[in-house]
C-alpha cells in the first residue's frame, strides 16, 4: 500500500528489501514447581523485517505513511537529511 501510494505521487521508490530474520529462542520448565524430571518447552519468535526507500520531502513521506495499520505490525519512520 505504501508502495502504490508513493508512485502515485510520481516518486522514485526503492523497496521492499529483505533484512535478516532475527529469531528469539526461549526454553521454560514444564514443571511449574520445579520437581520432578527436568522437561522443557522451547519457543521461537521470528521478526520479519521490510525496508522502503522513498525519495521525497518530508510532508510527502508524512502524507504516504498516514494508513491504517493491522494490529501486531509495527512500522518505523526514519527521515534522514541529505
Amino acid at each position: 500500500e505504501l508502495k502504490l501510494k508513493a508512485s502515485n505521487k510520481g516518486l522514485k521508490v526503492k523497496g521492499p528489501v529483505r533484512l535478516p530474520t532475527k529469531t528469539l529462542h526461549l526454553s521454560v520448565r514444564k514443571a511449574p514447581s520445579g520437581e520432578g524430571t527436568n522437561t522443557y518447552d522451547r519457543f521461537e519468535m521470528r521478526i520479519h523485517k521490510r525496508l522502503i526507500d522513498f525519495h521525497a520531502s518530508t510532508e510527502i513521506v508524512r502524507q504516504i505513511t498516514n494508513i491504517q495499520i493491522e494490529p501486531g505490525v509495527d512500522i518505523e519512520v526514519t527521515i534522514a537529511d541529505v
